[in-house]
C-alpha cells in the first residue's frame, strides 16, 4: 500500500507541476479590459512549458505494410542426423531416451552381430597375411642374392607384402568407420551433438542391415527454422529479406525477430499456400520444434508516402483525433488528423499534419485539455 500511495502521489506531483505552469498562461488569455472581452492570447510553448513537454518533427516515411501469417517452428535440417544400422544383430545396449542431449561421439546402443564376427576373422587372417607375406619376401631376397631367383620373383613377394598390409589397413578403417569393439559387437554412435529426437529401438530387439526404418535421429536445436503460410492472396506482398516478428503461445510478452531468407515459390496443392522461411539462432532451446507461431511480417514499402507519428502524440476524443501542433512563432493549436494505420510503435496520418511540421509528443492531453478550456 505504501508503493501505491507514494506512485499516486508523485503523479499528483507532476501533474501538478504542469498546471502550474500553464495556469499563468491560461489566466492570461481570460482577462477583460474596460467590460470588453479580449480575443484570448494563443497559449506559447515557453520555456518552462518545454521542461515538462517535448516536441517530435513529422516526417513522411514510405508507408510499410504488415501481414500477419500463420507458421511453426522446425527442426534445421542441416543439423538433423539420422542414424541407420549397418549390420544386423541383436540389440544389447541402449544409453538414451527421447529429448536426451548427446554429444559427437557418445554411444546411442550396443549391437551383437554375426556380420561383425566375420570382420574379426577377416582382420586375424589379414594379420596372418602380412607375417606370410614378410617371410616370403625376406626368403626371396635370400634365393636373389645367392642367384636361385630372378628379380622378378622379388618384385612380386614385395607385392604381395604390399597387398597384405593394404588389407590390413582396409580392415582397420572398417573397425574405426562402423566403431567395431570386439567380441562380435559394434557401437551406435551419435554423428552429430543435439537432442535425441527420434528413437525405434529397444533392448534385445532383432535388427536388419537393410532395414529402411532408422535407429535414433538426432538433430541439433542451436538453430532451427521457422515455416510460415502465405496465402495466394498475399504473395506479391512478401519477398527474401523483408523483417519479420515471430511470436508464440509459450512467451507471451517475448518476440522473436528475424528475416525471410528464403522464399519457395510453389503453392501446396491441399492448402493453396506458399511457404516462406526465416533461420532462427537458438542458443537458450526457448523455440521447440512443433510450436505454432505468429509471424508478423514488415512488406516493402510501397511508393505512396504519408506522415509518420508516434502513437503518443495522438489524443482520442467524441470519436475523432487530435494533434497539439507547434506553430512557428511557437503558438500552440490543436489538430485534427485522420489515421490511415496504426501500431504500438509508428502511425500513418492521411490529413491533419504533413512533414516538416511539429508536435507534442509528451504530457499531450494536459495541453490539450488546457487549449480546450482556454476556447470556451
Amino acid at each position: 500500500m505504501n508503493i501505491e500511495y507514494k506512485d499516486m502521489r508523485n503523479r499528483m506531483k507532476k501533474n501538478c507541476i504542469v498546471w502550474m505552469l500553464l495556469l499563468p498562461l491560461l489566466i492570461g488569455c481570460g482577462r477583460k479590459t474596460g467590460g470588453q472581452e479580449e480575443a484570448p492570447a494563443p497559449l506559447m510553448l515557453t520555456d518552462s512549458l518545454q521542461k515538462v513537454v517535448s516536441v517530435e518533427t513529422v516526417h513522411e516515411m514510405p508507408l510499410s505494410n504488415e501481414l500477419l501469417l500463420n507458421g511453426r517452428v522446425g527442426f534445421n535440417p542441416e543439423q538433423l542426423a539420422r542414424v541407420y544400422p549397418i549390420f544386423g544383430g541383436n540389440i544389447t545396449e541402449v544409453n538414451v531416451e527421447m529429448g536426451d542431449y548427446v554429444k559427437k561421439g557418445d554411444i546411442l546402443a550396443v549391437i551383437h552381430s554375426s556380420e561383425v564376427a566375420d570382420y574379426e576373422k577377416q582382420r586375424k587372417e589379414a594379420g596372418q597375411q602380412i607375417i606370410l607375406a614378410d617371410r616370403n619376401l625376406e626368403a626371396t631376397r635370400d634365393m636373389f642374392n645367392s642367384g636361385m631367383a630372378s628379380e622378378r620373383d622379388v618384385l612380386q613377394a614385395e607385392q604381395e607384402a604390399v597387398n597384405a598390409r593394404a588389407e590390413q589397413k582396409r580392415i582397420d578403417e572398417v573397425y574405426a568407420i562402423y566403431h567395431i569393439t570386439g567380441n562380435s559387437t559394434y557401437e551406435i554412435q551419435s554423428p552429430v551433438s543435439g537432442f535425441v529426437i527420434g528413437k525405434n529401438v529397444s533392448r534385445n530387439m532383432q535388427i536388419r542391415s537393410d532395414q529402411s526404418e532408422e535407429l535414433f535421429t538426432v538433430s541439433g536445436l542451436e538453430n532451427v527454422w521457422v515455416m510460415a503460410d502465405v496465402y495466394e492472396s498475399d504473395i506479391s506482398k512478401v519477398c527474401a529479406g523483408d523483417r519479420v516478428e515471430i511470436t508464440t503461445l509459450a512467451y507471451r510478452n517475448r518476440s522473436f525477430g528475424g528475416t525471410i531468407d528464403k522464399v519457395y515459390q510453389v503453392l501446396n496443392d491441399e492448402s493453396k499456400t506458399m511457404s516462406v522461411r526465416i533461420k532462427l539462432q537458438n542458443k537458450d532451446y526457448l523455440l521447440k520444434p512443433g510450436m505454432f507461431t505468429n509471424v508478423k511480417v514488415t512488406c516493402k514499402a510501397s511508393e505512396e508516402r504519408m506522415a509518420r507519428i508516434d502513437p503518443h502524440s495522438l489524443v482520442f476524443e467524441n470519436g475523432k483525433n487530435y494533434v497539439v501542433a507547434v506553430d512557428g512563432d511557437g503558438s500552440l493549436q490543436v489538430k485534427e488528423v485522420e489515421i490511415y494505420k496504426r501500431s504500438d510503435k509508428e502511425c500513418y496520418l492521411r490529413s491533419g499534419v504533413t512533414g516538416g511540421d511539429k508536435i507534442l509528443n509528451k504530457n499531450v492531453l494536459l495541453v490539450y485539455n488546457a487549449l480546450n478550456d482556454d476556447s470556451k
